[in-house]
């Protein structure tokens, strides 16, 4: 059996996908006119499929594929631009590097889903991406505010290497933050613009 909630197939394959094992079952042996009927409406159905070019329908793979290599595109062009301007390196350095490394995966995964057309997994990968991200945020926090309670002394020299770790803290926190909603914004843009979804 055809699998009908598959997006590849026509809408007039599902119908004819539907109507068969319909149509077979309620047929009785002796029944000659609901026979034709039948046989007319799968002529029909096969008659306008023939008709109808696959590559010419917004729905079929070529063009699925050239907007995902175009909207990628796109997308590695930012992070080139980024990376020439020195910024994007900069969240995987230090001791959160693991963190942004982990979302930089997730990002993947949820590209590699958006070609696979696997819509749920996309929206799920791009809502728990800013959990992780925000998981960063606390750690961040965690890291600065041991390091401030560890400063308590009033000698200019002993609060710089605080202020560093305090510094530091709220780096790792900031840059998870921002790859963590920035690669939700990325596969909610991919989500949008490949899978029809809207809301």
């Amino acid at each position: 059996m055809v699998d009908i909630h598959s997006p590849e197939i026509a809408p007039r394959q599902r119908v004819r996908s539907i109507v068969n094992p319909i149509a077979q079952k309620s047929l009785q042996p002796g029944d000659l006119g609901s026979q034709a009927v039948v046989r007319k409406l799968r002529n029909t159905l096969s008659d306008e499929a023939r008709n109808t070019h696959s590559d010419d329908m917004p729905g079929t793979p070529r063009a699925f594929l050239s907007r995902f290599v175009v909207l990628q595109a796109i997308g590695a062009a930012g992070i080139v631009g980024l990376w020439v301007a020195g910024i994007a390196d900069k969240p995987f350095a230090g001791n959160n590097g693991f963190l942004c490394w982990l979302i930089t995966a997730i990002g993947a995964l949820g590209i590699v889903c958006v070609f696979l057309q696997r819509w749920r997994d996309v929206d799920w990968l791009a809502t728990h991406v800013v959990r992780i991200g925000l998981l960063g945020t606390v750690v961040g926090l965690i890291v600065a505010f041991s390091a401030a309670r560890a400063g308590g002394s009033a000698d200019p020299d002993a609060i710089r290497p605080m202020l560093a770790s305090v510094i530091d803290g709220m780096y790792v926190a900031l840059n998870a933050t921002l790859l963590g909603i920035a690669t939700n914004l990325w596969l909610k843009i991919n989500l949008r613009l490949l899978g029809n979804v809207h809301g």
